[in-house]
C-alpha cells in the first residue's frame, strides 16, 4: 500500500509538527498572555492544518485545558494522517514513472 522508501513517515512527522506548533503558538498567545495572536499566522496555520477546522465548534475546549488538549491531539493524529498519504501519493506516483 505505502511505497518502500518510507517517506510517507516523514511526511507524516511535518504534519505532527506543524499541528505541534500550532498548539504551541496558541498556548503561547493565550487571552491572558501579554501578547496577542496575528490573524496572518493563524490563516496560515489552518492552511497547513486543514484539521484544525474541526475546532471550531469545539467551543469548551479552552486553551490548557484538558480538554484542550485531547482536541488538539486528535487533531495532530488527523493532520499526521493527511500528510502520510499526500506523502505517499506523491512518492508512490514518483516511483511508477520511473
Amino acid at each position: 500500500m505505502f511505497p518502500k522508501n518510507r517517506s510517507h513517515v516523514r511526511f507524516a512527522a511535518l504534519g505532527l509538527a506543524i499541528t505541534i506548533m500550532f498548539v504551541v503558538y496558541q498556548l503561547a498567545t493565550d487571552p491572558i498572555s501579554p501578547s496577542s495572536r496575528d490573524h496572518a499566522v493563524m490563516i496560515t496555520f489552518m492552511i497547513f492544518c486543514p484539521p484544525s477546522l474541526l475546532s471550531v465548534p469545539i467551543i469548551d475546549a479552552e486553551v490548557g485545558s484538558r480538554g484542550f488538549y485531547f482536541v488538539w491531539g486528535f487533531i495532530g493524529l488527523l493532520n499526521a494522517a493527511l500528510y502520510a498519504a499526500v506523502g505517499a501519493m506523491i512518492f508512490g506516483r514518483r516511483q511508477k514513472s520511473d
